[in-house]
């Protein structure tokens, strides 16, 4: 049988993306990265020339050069992996958070929400727990198919409160002590650094 390209479904049409960005304003995280975010790490990490101003400022750039890497070969900002055996994960921009996880459901044949954060945080660092779920519940290929949810919804948003906290806590503005430190002392909850505590 000759599928016609109409038979072919959109993962997540522009309605779910726009839903999704009204998401992600609507919920600020500070494990999430924003394309702005992104430009303070690559130019702490690449200009070695640029003075801190601060003392303050001083040990935040000390973390990210602990924390992250500048990939100049790739052209990629990595998290760089706390444990021996894990590997750096690419960092993921709010902007486009929607688009890995798409390809990344593709590319593991629509495999479900647990999969598809394995797939997801194995690989890519900025993404959460949440928005996978919150996108593939609007995926248009496996919302007619219950085998692709999760069992047990309770333990799955346990499951889930504990994995987004596996993250780097990369984005706040409560600054504290010596490794733990946000990039501005701004509070808002959408885009400043701060690590995991």
């Amino acid at each position: 049988m000759i599928r016609s390209p109409s038979d072919d479904l959109i993962t997540f049409t522009p309605d779910t993306k726009a839903a999704f960005l009204q998401h992600l304003r609507e919920n600020p995280n500070n494990r999430r990265v924003s394309p702005s975010d992104k430009e303070i790490l690559v130019e702490w990490l690449t200009n070695q020339h640029k003075r801190p101003s601060s003392q303050e400022e001083f040990s935040r750039r000390n973390y990210v050069r602990k924390a992250f890497a500048w990939d100049v070969k790739s052209q990629n900002l990595l998290a760089v992996a706390k444990k021996d055996g894990d590997k750096d994960r690419t960092v993921i921009t709010t902007d486009v958070i929607a688009e890995v996880v798409e390809t990344v459901h593709e590319n593991n044949g629509h495999a479900g929400w647990d999969t598809t954060w394995k797939d997801v945080s194995t690989s890519y660092y900025g993404i959460l727990r949440s928005d996978v779920i919150f996108l593939l519940k609007k995926c248009r290929s496996c919302v007619g198919n219950p085998s692709k949810r999760p069992k047990g919804s309770t333990a799955a948003k346990l499951h889930s409160r504990h994995s987004d906290h596996e993250f780097f806590d990369v984005l706040n503005a409560d600054s504290v002590k010596y490794d733990d430190f946000a990039v501005d002392g701004q509070e808002n909850n959408g885009g400043k650094f701060r690590p995991h505590n």
